[in-house]
C-alpha cells in the first residue's frame, strides 16, 4: 500500500502543478482522435506484478468513450553473491508480459480534468528461472533450477481521472481492481545419479478478486 500513496500522492501533486501553469489552455476536442501512450505500472497483489513499462494507443469515439489497449513488458536479473567458495551464486531471471483491452467512460466532457471509469479484459505471463546455490561436489538430488511459467487471465475495472495539459497531450492515473485466474506451472531440475528420478512438473490454480495494479499514462493524440 506505500506504493500505491507514493504513486497517488505524485499524480496529484502533478495535476495541481498543471493546473496552476496551464489553466489558460483550451481543451481538446476528443470526439475522433488516436493517441499513442507510455504507461508506467506498479504494484499488484495477484503474485505476477513488477514494476513495468507499457506502449499502447487509444482512440476516442465520442467526447464521453474512448477504447484503449496497453502492453506492458518487465524484465528482471538478480544475483545473491556466495560467501562460501564451495557453494556457486544464486540466480533469479524473472520476465512478464501483459496486454490490456477496454474502455474508458469519462465523466466530464468539456474540461481539462476527466475523471473517468475503466473496464476491459486483461492477460498476463511470466516466467522466472532460479538457478539455486549449487555445492562445488554436487551431489545427485540437489535441486540446481527452477522454472516457473505463470499465466493469467481476467476481467478489469478502474476509477482514474486524465489531465489535458496541452492540445495534444494528457496525463492519466488510474487504480485497478479485477478478477483473475491465474496458473502457475513449476518445474524443478535436479543434478542426476544413481536412484534420482527428476521430478513431475506441479501445477497449481488460483481465482482471486482484489487489487490489480496503479498507473501512470502519458498520452499524446493526432
Amino acid at each position: 500500500m506505500r506504493k500505491v500513496s507514493i504513486m497517488l500522492v505524485t499524480i496529484g501533486l502533478i495535476f495541481l502543478f498543471l493546473n496552476s501553469c496551464l489553466a489558460n489552455d483550451s481543451t481538446m476536442v476528443r470526439k475522433g482522435k488516436w493517441g499513442i501512450s507510455l504507461s508506467v505500472s506498479g504494484l499488484s497483489n495477484l503474485g505476477i506484478g513488477l514494476y513495468q513499462g507499457g506502449l499502447g494507443i487509444k482512440h476516442w469515439f465520442s467526447e464521453g468513450f474512448a477504447l484503449k489497449s496497453i502492453l506492458g513488458l518487465s524484465a528482471r536479473s538478480r544475483t545473491y553473491h556466495s560467501i562460501d567458495t564451495l557453494y556457486s551464486d544464486n540466480k533469479t531471471n524473472q520476465a512478464t508480459f501483459a496486454a490490456n483491452l477496454g474502455g474508458e467512460f469519462h465523466f466530464s466532457k468539456g474540461s481539462k480534468f476527466s475523471p473517468y471509469f475503466y473496464t476491459g479484459l486483461n492477460y498476463t505471463a511470466m516466467t522466472t528461472t532460479d538457478y539455486s546455490a549449487t555445492p562445488v561436489t554436487k551431489p545427485p538430488g540437489w535441486t540446481t533450477k527452477r522454472h516457473t511459467s505463470t499465466s493469467s487471465y481476467g476481467l478489469d475495472g478502474a476509477i482514474g481521472v486524465e489531465y489535458t495539459f496541452f492540445e495534444h497531450l494528457s496525463l492519466a492515473g488510474e487504480y485497478q481492481v479485477g478478477l483473475s485466474f491465474q496458473t502457475d506451472k513449476i518445474q524443478n531440475t535436479v543434478i542426476p545419479g544413481p536412484g534420482v528420478v527428476q521430478p513431475p512438473e506441479m501445477k497449481t490454480t488460483t481465482t482471486t478478486l482484489g487489487t490489480r495494479t496503479s498507473s501512470l499514462i502519458l498520452t499524446g493524440y493526432f
